[in-house]
């Protein structure tokens, strides 16, 4: 994990985890448990479609495969560090690699003053930032208001890892060694993921709830702005009412994501997560 300097910010208050308080009750009250229901599957799937913006039928889902790296800047290293941690964490749960003192970073969270500001010098001065990312992905991001600015850097393999093959002068291909009808012949991996955070949107916020919504943003390819209507992290920055940390259902759309070997349709995907969302309601809040 990157440890490099962080220029200090003095009107950024301390983040401190929320704490509950239980209502006074005597040992003779009754201890009534009420499970939470299960939403309908045809609604779990409905949301994990749009929240992933409808990927085509024969690309699977992209998820992280490198070991994870993170980098940070703009806020102090009092908070940079804990969030950090916190996302190598719940990495550890999902099964990914972490990288080492002096890996390489492929995932940036940053702070910034203005977000539209920093995307439109970076187009104009960086443009390898964004990868191969569309053109017109790229002006969406400079027309984005914010407060958060996020995207990822993708790349297509075969199902067991080989590369693109490009040879001068002919089409890019793929080695693919058999066919099969139930999982795909390619993988979609995360080589990057860039998040990019205005310091005014984090004012009042915990480093758990910042940590959580920057896990989702990082490790999976999501649209929070259409994520209406479903407990998510991913509406931290939408009012006042937002988790304290990954709910159930980011849980289980992570620990879905992540199982497996990533090359299933995103339709059988989806059946998978759905029933991960299902185990994380059922067991109760798992969040460490």
């Amino acid at each position: 994990m990157w440890r490099g300097p962080i220029p200090a910010i003095a009107s950024l208050p301390a983040l401190a985890s929320a704490q509950t308080a239980s209502a006074p009750g005597g040992a003779s009250d009754p201890v009534i448990v009420t499970a939470r229901p299960l939403p309908p599957r045809r609604e779990t799937l409905r949301w994990f479609a749009t929240i992933s913006g409808y990927p085509d039928s024969d690309r699977p889902l992209s998820r992280l495969t490198e070991p994870l790296c993170i980098a940070s800047s703009g806020l102090p290293a009092t908070l940079a560090l804990p969030i950090a941690d916190r996302m190598l964490g719940h990495a550890e749960r999902l099964g990914i690699k972490l990288g080492g003192e002096k890996c390489r970073p492929n995932v940036l969270i940053l702070f910034v003053d203005h977000g539209p500001a920093h995307i439109a010098w970076l187009i104009d001065h960086r443009p390898g930032m964004f990868g191969e990312l569309a053109y017109a992905d790229v002006r969406a991001l400079a027309k984005d208001k914010g407060p958060v600015h996020a995207w990822h850097m993708t790349a297509l393999t075969s199902r067991d890892g080989d590369p693109l093959i490009a040879m001068p002068g002919e089409l890019p291909t793929l080695h693919i060694p058999s066919a099969s009808r139930i999982n795909l012949p390619v993988k979609s991996h995360i080589a990057a993921a860039v998040v990019m955070i205005e310091r005014d949107a984090v004012m009042g916020k915990t480093v758990e709830q910042i940590a959580d919504y920057a896990t989702m943003r990082a490790l999976a390819v999501v649209r929070p702005r259409q994520a209406s209507g479903v407990s998510t992290i991913l509406t931290l920055f939408d009012g006042d009412t937002a988790p304290g940390a990954l709910t159930a259902f980011d849980w289980g759309y992570l620990r879905g994501l992540y199982a497996g070997q990533g090359n299933r349709a995103p339709a059988l995907q989806y059946a998978a997560m759905a029933r991960f969302v299902e185990d994380e309601i059922n067991g109760g809040d798992k969040t460490p």
